[in-house]
């Protein structure tokens, strides 16, 4: 098989790409559409599959797998014979040369094949829509940030993901028992901006398709960089914790008194290897790259703290202004309805001017908090965190004396 392959219509021989709208390869000269029972069964989608006795679980116990350095790899597009040079983990790209895209098969083989893919069902367009209704459009963001051009950068990327479920046991005190079941916890399997990526879970994994890789044309596709053995240990940690709070928090309820934990036992491991879609989007202000991302499955969408244009300091002003105006004006009809000399008027003036320049910076400060407020609003971020662990617990959490078992 070889390294890199690329997808043609089977009518005319013209490149295929993932289309999000009818969810099939489109060809991009006729049009044409095949769905993805057809690229299984006629592009030898299969013939890497993993054997139907794999486990990725087991596959720890023989294979050493610690984190994956990305390093650069070079391969040839099958198209046009150009080189495409890559990080090692990127699995789909554009050639350079030839503009078609391809998929680096050799990061799908065997074992590194993933079990389940989440295609994109949303389009780019409405990450622009929402980046300009957030950022854009703020008249707070800085005019880098309002620059239609920065949307010639959003790009879509298969973010690798582990599935874990298992079983948890803890024993405290040696006589009281505590029983948990874990159903898909998800684990990041990839180094990228984590609280971003957090914004904008959860995916909807029920949603998932076999894996197929014609999904995956159009866009980039990472290959996970966080081994199986190194998700599972850092999800147990969190298990074992998660499995002795409850335990204490619901055998205190009952009057027990609870001392350390004996030990956790973690067995019936299962874990699958799903690819899930994100749109991302950089822009660089002042040497800074700020990042923005969309869940490519529910339109989520995230950003970071955008940085404040010099604009409100001239609204500040604005306030302040209209403030001494108002109150000069309204003196000036009064002095002028009342027959008074242009010195009286002076003399009336100063005094109120003084305490309103005193207090006009607070009261213009208040109100434009006020009228800003929700302007402000739209260019903070909204902090996303990883998953917990109680909200992948099925059923009941047992606790029970061991006497009675």
């Amino acid at each position: 098989m070889s390294d890199v392959k690329e997808y043609k219509c089977p009518s005319c021989g013209a490149p295929m790409d993932f289309d999000i709208t009818h969810q099939k390869m489109v060809c991009r000269y006729c049009s044409n559409k095949y769905d993805f029972d057809y690229i299984r069964s006629n592009f030898n989608e299969v013939t890497d599959e993993k054997l139907s006795d794999f486990d990725w679980v087991e596959r720890t116990k023989y294979v050493w797998e610690p984190d994956m350095a990305e390093h650069i790899k070079e391969y040839v597009c099958p198209s046009c014979g150009g080189n495409i040079i890559t990080g090692s983990t990127f699995s789909s790209l554009k050639c350079p040369f030839c503009s078609h895209n391809v998929i680096i098969a050799v990061n799908f083989k065997g074992d590194f094949r993933p079990d389940k893919v989440i295609p994109f069902k949303v389009k780019a367009d409405e990450f622009a829509k929402k980046y300009k209704e957030n950022i854009a459009d703020s008249k707070y963001a800085p005019k880098e940030f309002k620059n239609p051009e920065v949307l010639d950068n959003i790009f879509g990327c298969y973010i690798p993901m582990w599935l874990y479920s298992c079983n948890c046991e803890t024993v405290i005190e040696n006589d009281i028992n505590v029983s948990l079941k874990i159903k898909d916890y998800p684990i990041l399997a990839t180094d990228i901006n984590k609280n971003l990526f957090y914004t904008i879970e959860p995916f909807m994994y029920d949603e998932a398709e076999d894996f197929t890789e014609s999904c995956l044309t159009g866009f980039a596709a990472k290959r996970y960089s966080i081994g199986a053995e190194n998700a599972m240990e850092l999800a147990d940690s969190k298990i074992k914790k998660t499995s002795r709070l409850r335990g204490y928090s619901q055998l205190n309820d009952g009057g027990y008194i609870i001392g350390n934990a004996n030990h956790s036992d973690i067995t019936d491991k299962q874990l699958l290897y799903y690819l899930v879609p994100v749109w991302f989007m950089n822009v660089k202000y002042k040497g800074k790259i700020y990042n923005f991302a969309m869940n490519g499955q529910t339109g989520e969408f995230a950003h970071p703290n955008i940085p404040f244009n010099r604009k409100w300091i001239i609204d500040y002003l604005k306030i302040i202004l209209y403030f001494f105006l108002a109150f000069v004006i309204l003196v000036l009809l009064e002095g002028y309805s009342s027959n008074q000399k242009i010195i009286d008027i002076i003399d009336k003036l100063l005094f109120p001017l003084s305490y309103l320049m005193t207090f006009s910076p607070f009261i213009a400060l208040i109100i434009f908090s006020f009228v800003s407020k929700k302007h402000i609003e739209r260019v903070r971020i909204k902090e996303g965190s990883e998953a917990e662990i109680d909200d992948f617990i099925v059923g009941d959490v047992k606790i029970k004396l061991r006497s009675d078992r």
